[in-house]
């Protein structure tokens, strides 16, 4: 998509007046300045907009960005020496950011440690990163530079030379060239340029500074075609500029890939780490982040199975987790084991999605966000089966109703233990609930 200059975007807000190197907005307030229809008598105030130079550097720095862009895109087509493309860098810084947010910031908020990330993984990565990855020699890269450049700048002066007919200085330097000399101005869209002529024989008049001049309307082109070229020449001295920048984007490029080695890219190699209960897996080429759920045995809120307990052994629950365009996104939550719980429904099948497992809104806060999901999950595992939730699978205070059309019981009897065995063994006493208040 072409850039919008200060030429078209003047001109679509009303008359624009361009004289020597200063721009003239139109006002209904005519005073000292002006510019006056004589078939009509009126007399609409000339408002000075600067000089064009200034113009020029006002709306460069308010296109930075997309300028930017540009200059980025121009480099990876032209001279990409090796590194990433756009699409994999942006993957890339993506990913960092993601394990950045999950080592940095998710995991010491919720195990409550502080340590750095070489302190947090200790040995880990020793035992579980692929040895001997090759680095990008920065010395090698930055050594094509100069060479680089010079083809780049050549392909670039030969362009200007055969688009521009050699007019290449500067950018208000060539919007004057394609204007013309004399002074243009826009109407309906139409650029005009203004003949000297006779008061008699003129059509308008003209006042700068008390001196005033006569001329007539000559149609030169559509204020599309001006601005057409003039982009394209904006373009074009970006792609310059881009060239003399190429060693810093590179050293940037490179910077980014170094520190993406440095920090992060031993911890992404690791199929899964935990710091106490909390953690990461990669799975299918996805990024799961998960609590470790103790091995618990979760309480029968039935009045008739008063003291009756189901033995867990230790689980996962987590969701897959992503960064894209800037911000982390979750998806609904799993319980990694394959463990048959009332929640899930198939038998001896990992990674199945919780029946009531949702992800819950959004929060000021990305980590106090994931977190709370985290926690629903968990507590989802631990303390779901409620007496609302027998209610609503058809069962009551004897019969324990079909989830996932099987029997509760047929679900939880084989891990059936008493309560004082449970404790003996040290389990986590879960899912305490009143029948009649519940």
């Amino acid at each position: 998509m072409a850039l919008k200059t200060f030429f078209s975007d003047l001109a679509s807000r009303g008359p624009l007046f361009i004289t020597g190197e200063y721009a003239y907005l139109i006002s209904p307030n005519p005073g000292t300045n002006y510019v006056g229809f004589n078939d009509s008598q009126v007399k609409l105030g000339l408002v000075p907009a600067g000089s064009l130079s200034s113009l020029v550097r006002t709306y460069k720095n308010i296109s930075k960005d997309e300028i930017y862009d540009l200059k980025k895109r121009f480099i990876e087509q032209k001279a990409d020496y090796g590194f990433q493309t756009a699409e994999d860098r942006g993957r890339d810084i993506d990913n960092r950011k993601l394990f950045s947010f999950i080592i940095k910031d998710l995991m010491p908020y919720l195990s409550g440690h502080k340590e750095d990330i070489s302190e947090l993984l200790g040995e880990e990565v020793k035992k579980q990163a692929k040895e001997d990855e090759k680095e990008i020699d920065e010395k090698e890269l930055l050594a094509t530079i100069d060479q680089a450049k010079k083809e780049l700048c050549n392909e670039q002066e030969q362009y200007g030379m055969k688009q521009f007919k050699g007019n290449t200085q500067d950018e208000a330097s060539y919007l004057r060239y394609i204007l013309g000399e004399n002074p243009i101005l826009t109407l309906n869209k139409i650029v005009y340029r203004l003949d000297d002529i006779t008061k008699k024989e003129s059509q308008v008049a003209i006042s700068i500074d008390g001196k005033i001049s006569y001329a007539r309307l000559s149609p030169i082109a559509e204020i599309y075609e001006i601005e057409k070229k003039y982009s394209k020449f904006i373009e074009w001295k970006a792609r310059g500029e881009a060239v003399d920048e190429f060693s810093d984007y590179i050293r940037q490029v490179q910077m980014t890939k170094l520190e993406i080695i440095k920090d992060f890219e031993k911890i992404m190699q690791l199929k899964e780490f935990n710091d106490g209960d909390v953690g990461f897996l990669r799975k299918d080429g996805s990024v799961y982040v998960y609590q470790i759920i103790p091995p618990f045995a979760m309480l029968d809120p039935r009045p008739v199975k008063k003291d009756v307990s189901y033995e867990f052994p230790g689980l996962r629950v987590g969701m897959r987790i992503q960064y894209e365009n800037g911000r982390i996104y979750l998806t609904s939550p799993k319980l990694f084991e394959a463990e048959w719980h009332p929640f899930v429904k198939n038998k001896d099948e990992s990674f199945q999605s919780l029946c009531g497992g949702n992800i819950p809104s959004r929060l000021e806060s990305d980590v106090e966000w994931v977190a709370k999901a985290l926690d629903d999950a968990k507590n989802l595992i631990m303390h779901g089966l409620t007496p609302g939730s027998i209610r609503r699978h058809d069962g009551d205070s004897k019969y324990g109703g079909r989830y996932f059309g099987t029997e509760l019981d047929d679900k939880l009897d084989p891990r059936k233990i008493n309560i004082k065995k449970a404790k003996k063994k040290g389990l986590l006493i879960t899912n305490r609930w009143d029948w009649n208040n519940d």
